[in-house]
């Protein structure tokens, strides 16, 4: 039995018909009987076309951070769209906003707005290869940095037996349709292996433009650096006048406020911002410092964009990353994250069930296998069935992460203790149920 009622079933009956696989994104299909049509969402809360309510740790892969429809970001968008949304012209909002994620994320000495995560981390590679003079970009295995061709490689949708040798690594492209010339300036490296990363600039670090990280892993379970790897990217970047970029398009304003250089002491020349910079709504912010910003200021390297800071969404963004400020949404997220890890991880050990609950309270995941991973490489023996089959059995009682163990799990700021308590006694059940007990 699928997770569809009869409505939910219908609506998806129509959507194969108007949208290509029922969907307007491919991750979204789970097939025919299980991708879910959602009607709405409110707090906590998400209902499907047949009015099933879920506890939600999807949020939109992060974005929904204070909660579904919550008040402020309501209000601000309203307000927005009576007065109008696109001039092309700075907007009085646009300002406002951008003064208020640099109070949030001090290091940022100017900023622009763009409009998805996808686009920021595209104008952030072309900025530092425009500033540098030079073409190569370094990535890293499992970091997921939207979907344009220069970072579709060695993503988590890559097998881990293509990525070739830790010591050379294989650039290993997700999609068909990337021209075969640009693997050619792409060098993709283990996370949190300095040691690969000091090998490779010791022989190309004069044609490196940039370095583009996620700081603690989005779409890989929510694996955090190791001590000293973020600071030792900070310093082969200073020695060879490379570009550090920080794609905190997951883990900023969730992981702290500030970020990640909040979070891990360690601060990019540019970092780009998404999700949860709107509560949802569609906006993104591309930040920097120092003189890699003349590259913008002096002309003759692009970003443009129509929708680029529109009212709408600077208005979410002002909205939302005020609430942050505050400082009550994060600290509920850290109460109620802490207490899911915590939970979970108890639970897991009393079956004996070998496990690690990896990240941080307002980004986590989970690893099935006797070892804890360090990078995308160690997450090939993760028990990924039993995952799946834990999954699947809390969606069908209401409790909605996302089957694949990759993605973490995103509570946000509207949980209850009592949703909490809900989503850890289903956690148990499905848990037992996965198991055969």
């Amino acid at each position: 039995m699928g997770l569809q009622g009869p409505k939910t079933a219908e609506w998806f009956e129509r959507a194969k018909h108007a949208l290509v696989n029922g969907v307007s994104s491919g991750w979204r299909h789970w097939g025919d009987d299980d991708t879910l049509v959602l009607a709405r969402g409110d707090g906590a809360y998400v209902y499907d076309s047949d009015g099933k309510q879920y506890i939600d740790y999807h949020n939109g892969f992060g974005p929904v951070i204070l909660g579904h429809g919550h008040p402020a970001v309501v209000e601000a968008v309203t307000k927005a769209v009576a007065a109008g949304t696109t001039f092309a012209f700075t907007q009085e909002r646009e300002v406002s906003a951008a003064e208020t994620v640099k109070a949030a994320v001090p290091w940022i000495e100017q900023l622009r707005f763009t409009n998805t995560g996808t686009e920021a981390t595209m104008h952030a590679l072309r900025l530092a290869r425009g500033y540098t003079g030079r073409d190569i970009i370094v990535k890293f295995e499992g970091n997921y940095h939207g979907a344009h061709d220069y970072v579709l490689y060695s993503t988590p949708s890559s097998p881990v037996e293509a990525l070739g040798s830790r010591f050379r690594p294989v650039p290993a492209p997700t999609t068909s349709g990337i021209p075969d010339g640009v693997v050619t300036v792409v060098r993709t490296l283990p996370y949190n292996d300095l040691e690969a990363a000091e090998r490779l600039f010791a022989d190309e670090g004069r044609r490196i433009a940039g370095v583009i990280v996620e700081p603690m892993l989005g779409n890989v379970m929510g694996i955090q650096p190791r001590e000293g790897f973020l600071e030792g990217l900070r310093r082969l970047c200073d020695t060879y006048g490379s570009i550090l970029i920080f794609d905190e398009v997951k883990t900023g304003f969730r992981i702290a406020v500030g970020g990640a250089a909040e979070a891990y002491g360690v601060i990019p020349d540019v970092a780009c911002f998404a999700k949860a910079l709107g509560n949802g709504v569609p906006v993104a912010a591309i930040g920097g410092r120092g003189p890699v910003l003349d590259g913008w200021r002096d002309g003759g390297i692009a970003q443009m964009g129509t929708y680029c800071g529109n009212g709408v969404a600077v208005a979410a963004a002002e909205a939302t990353v005020g609430e942050l400020l505050t400082g009550k949404p994060l600290a509920r997220l850290e109460r109620v994250g802490r207490a899911l890890m915590e939970g979970t991880a108890k639970i897991l050990a009393d079956r004996g069930v070998d496990a690690f609950v990896l990240g941080k309270p307002g980004m986590f995941g989970f690893y099935f296998g006797e070892s804890a991973p360090h990078d995308y490489r160690g997450t090939a023996d993760h028990d990924a069935d039993l995952y799946e089959k834990l999954t699947m059995a809390m969606i069908r009682r209401g409790v909605l992460p996302h089957p694949d163990a990759l993605e973490p799990w995103f509570p946000n700021a509207a949980l209850s203790d009592e949703d909490v308590a809900t989503t850890l006694m289903v956690f148990e059940e499905s848990l037992d149920e996965a198991l055969g007990r």
